[in-house]
């Protein structure tokens, strides 16, 4: 792939866009229709081009790296051509009197000189092709959910707004990073918050798979933004000074240049086999030296000054070993003066900050005494050695500070720290420690962290006594919620992830997935799934597929529901007594469901369900929530259970309809007077239709 401009090449862009449409079976679509699509394909280049954006930089690098030595190898194979011959020509000024003596020598350097720019190219030629695989590998994922919304906008209403589900295979609908699992809204409003301010400490909240990941990706790749963007994962094993280091360490590799961090990483891991690859290339020197000093025993020599293939070899061997040692005493010079020397540029700052994280400091001194007489005497010595000691929590957040005071000096760029997943430490306890040990970071100026945990991980902990809301709610400026996603941004979705996925479908995934962007790919995949396992005469309906998928759902939560409560069931008599009565409730309706003919509405108005009025116990908290989902499912089932034309499904009332059953859905595990007052909506909306 070329990129000019941090854009996507036109030319190959359409090229990998062409392969697909003719070799992908997924994407396999009228050929007569390929040039509308690929043309529709480029005039959105800049969506790829923006979430590309790295891997385009890298690509550009490494071009820009190849041109420079074109350059270099010229002068230097000029340089070669006229010292050789100057060798051959004259021998005044040349170190051997014998002309053939100055030409080997001159040829030797000459070819030492080759050697290098021959290994200097395969580098740069090798870092090239592999900007070039990185830059494909990610650009076919995106590109081929762009191919699908093109063809999706291609067909026309009858397709579009079909009832029968035509996609039979569907590999992106999984939890891919892509742009479009985000509510454009949400993302807005933390981008305007960061933007006006100039330091802030934002929380997020949201439900597991809202899309607060990659929320905080997109951070990365907004250029309007213009900051450097670290994102970390919190780790299952919390340690306060690791965690800090962690917070440094992908700091300092975002400020370098692109690519230049995944190189270093590269040169962190593999050691063992660099020293592999070194020694047998020293194995194979030294079998061509012994093989060439063999060959030059037998030859007879016409010129005392004639080195011999030996000593041409020994000449361009010497150089090496020279050039090698030079280039080791000046990596190491670089590696003493780094941590001294205060860094000019950002990518010096980096590269310093990199060395302070990974090594530690061992300063030894030694002193000697000796007093000798006619061979007798003593002698003595003292050595004293001392190893930097382990720097404490305060310590390594003082570190971290003073990095971001010099980064925003050198760069002028804001910083953002977003910290993922801090729900998934292991201890409850040491994600308050967390937030807390954070907040000595807080308020630097032009730095802004942005925090992330699951409103599902919140009420657990709460549960757990464990107040996460209270120190989340103090910690920060402000708290966004992760909404869930409107009907256009669910369609959207859909649309770049499932060929000739149904618009139908896509309104009963977001009425039923309440807009979750983890749930919808979820609901979808199972109506592809379900959609193989047909029987012969069954047809793929939005009614068909539409009730089994409900079904199936409901059958999990009621077991999951009945699992719970025989989990904590007979802790004493009183609570056996109670959990007996929800238990027996779960059970008449589990059995219930076995009846497929009845309608999903009437068997959730004939069954008693647990009651949700007063404090509920945690582990009957499933069991009061089932009677409010099991409603939405039964009205959810009755919306799509009648076919309709196109233009039936694209009234205002069907709209609303399916906005009113996604918001209920959405409102489940809050208090139940807000999901009455939704469902109640939901049924007049529904009512109307």
């Amino acid at each position: 792939m070329d990129g000019k401009n941090d854009r996507l090449s036109s030319e190959e862009l359409e090229q990998v866009a062409r392969e697909l449409l003719e070799n992908d079976a997924e994407m396999e679509y009228d050929a007569g229709l390929h040039r509308e699509i690929l043309d529709k394909v480029r005039l959105r280049s800049g969506q790829l081009s923006t979430l590309l954006s790295e891997e385009i930089a890298v690509v550009d690098e490494a071009r820009r790296a190849m041109r420079r030595f074109w350059v270099v190898a010229a002068l230097a194979l000029l340089a070669a051509v006229l010292f050789i011959a100057g060798a051959a020509l004259w021998s005044d000024g040349m170190p051997f009197a014998s002309r053939t003596a100055n030409v080997t020598f001159a040829s030797g350097l000459a070819v030492l000189g080759t050697i290098a720019v021959a290994a200097r190219w395969v580098a740069i030629r090798r870092r090239g092709v592999n900007a070039a695989r990185e830059l494909r590998t990610a650009l076919l994922a995106p590109l081929r959910a762009l191919i699908r919304l093109v063809i999706s906008e291609l067909q026309d209403d009858e397709v579009r707004w079909g009832g029968t589900l035509r996609t039979s295979e569907a590999p992106a609908l999984v939890e891919l990073h892509l742009q479009d699992t985000i509510p454009s809204r949400t993302y807005e409003r933390l981008r305007t918050f960061i933007g006006e301010h100039e330091s802030s400490a934002v929380g997020l909240a949201g439900a597991r798979g809202s899309g607060k990941t990659t929320l905080m990706r997109q951070l990365r790749l907004d250029k309007e933004l213009d900051c450097h963007v670290a994102l970390v994962s919190a780790p299952v094993q919390y340690s306060a000074v690791e965690f800090t280091r962690l917070i440094h360490n992908e700091l300092a590799q975002v400020g370098l240049k692109p690519g230049e961090a995944a190189l270093i990483r590269h040169r962190m891991v593999a050691p063992t086999l660099r020293v592999v690859l070194r020694t047998l290339l020293a194995s194979v020197v030294l079998f061509f030296m012994i093989t060439l000093w063999i060959y030059d025993k037998n030859r007879p020599v016409p010129d005392a000054l004639d080195l011999g293939w030996t000593g041409f070899a020994a000449v361009v061997l010497g150089a090496l070993i020279i050039g090698f040692m030079l280039s080791r005493g000046w990596v190491l010079f670089q590696t003493r003066t780094r941590l001294t020397v205060p860094p000019r540029t950002v990518r010096e700052l980096c590269l310093q900050q990199l060395e302070f994280l990974r090594w530690s400091t061992t300063v030894e001194r030694s002193a000697s005494t000796a007093l000798k007489i006619g061979g007798t005497g003593f002698d003595g010595g003292g050595k004293l050695s001392r190893t930097e000691r382990e720097i404490t929590h305060a310590e390594s957040v003082q570190a971290l500070r003073q990095f971001i005071d010099q980064l925003l000096a050198l760069s002028n760029k804001p910083v953002v720290i977003c910290v993922d997943e801090l729900d998934k430490l292991a201890n409850p306890a040491e994600a308050v420690e967390a937030i807390n040990g954070l907040k000595d970071l807080f308020h630097v100026a032009k730095a802004h962290f942005v925090l992330s945990v699951s409103t599902d991980a919140m009420h657990n902990f709460a549960a757990r006594g464990v107040p996460v809301r209270d120190v989340f709610d103090s910690a920060f400026d402000t708290i966004i919620g992760v909404g869930p996603l409107s009907m256009k941004e669910s369609q959207t979705l859909l649309s770049r992830r499932a060929r000739d996925f149904s618009t139908v479908f896509m309104l009963f995934c977001h009425a039923w997935s309440g807009g979750h962007a983890r749930d919808l790919i979820r609901t979808a995949r199972a109506c592809v799934e379900l959609k193989r396992e047909l029987k012969d005469g069954e047809e793929a309906t939005v009614a068909l597929l539409s009730r089994r998928v409900l079904r199936a759902d409901l059958r999990e939560v009621v077991d999951a529901t009945v699992e719970k409560l025989r989990g904590d069931h007979g802790a004493d008599d009183r609570v056996d007594d109670r959990g007996r009565d929800l238990l027996d409730q779960v059970l008449a309706f589990q059995e219930s469901l076995e009846d497929e003919s009845a309608p999903l509405r009437d068997l959730v108005e004939a069954s008693t369900f647990p009651s949700d009025a007063g404090p509920v116990a945690p582990e009957a908290q499933p069991a009061a929530t089932l009677a409010w989902y099991a409603r939405i499912a039964g009205l959810c089932e009755r919306l799509f259970a009648v076919a309709r034309p196109p233009a039936a499904w694209q009234s205002e009332a069907m709209g609303q309809a399916v906005v009113a059953l996604a918001e209920a859905r959405s409102s489940l595990g809050r208090h139940p007077r807000v999901i009455e007052r939704r469902l109640k909506r939901a049924v007049d909306a529904c009512d109307r239709v």
